[in-house]
């Protein structure tokens, strides 16, 4: 038969405020991790739908010789048939300069992001005033 111990009460004080600050200190570390890690993946979001409106606007340049402005995602899915989300930035290309600019609405997250086309729009140049390690390289 087994025997029961009755002098056993559980868990001191002691060992439950170890756990307790054990458990606050990883959520210090993961809280803040966590947290950039979804403003990155948002950033992602912009980044995708501007290399979007990018082949649109390459293809509609080498079919058409030239580019019109679109300043505003609904002006942007007329002209160039792409259907931009609008949830996480606004977006805009402007044919002079041959930009694609979004500005994002993302909390936390400030500033544009520009691609920018060459000339014959066979190369594109990232820049803006987001953080940079948002932006991707060139």
């Amino acid at each position: 038969m087994m025997k029961v111990h009755r002098n056993s009460k559980g868990f001191t004080l002691i060992e439950l405020l170890i756990v307790i600050a054990i458990i606050g200190v990883l959520a210090a570390i993961a809280i803040p991790a966590y947290t950039g890690y979804t403003k990155k993946a948002k950033v992602g979001e912009i980044i995708h739908a501007l290399g979007a409106i990018k082949s649109a606007v390459s293809v509609y340049y080498s079919e058409a010789g030239a580019t019109t402005d679109a300043t505003t995602a609904d002006l942007i899915r007329t002209t160039y048939g792409v259907d931009v989300p609008t949830g996480r930035a606004s977006f805009q290309y402007t044919a002079t300069s041959r930009e694609i600019q979004a500005t994002s609405k993302i909390t936390g997250v400030t500033g544009t992001m520009t691609l920018t086309g060459s000339t014959d729009f066979k190369t594109w140049t990232w820049d803006g005033t987001m953080d940079k390690a948002y932006i991707p390289k060139n």
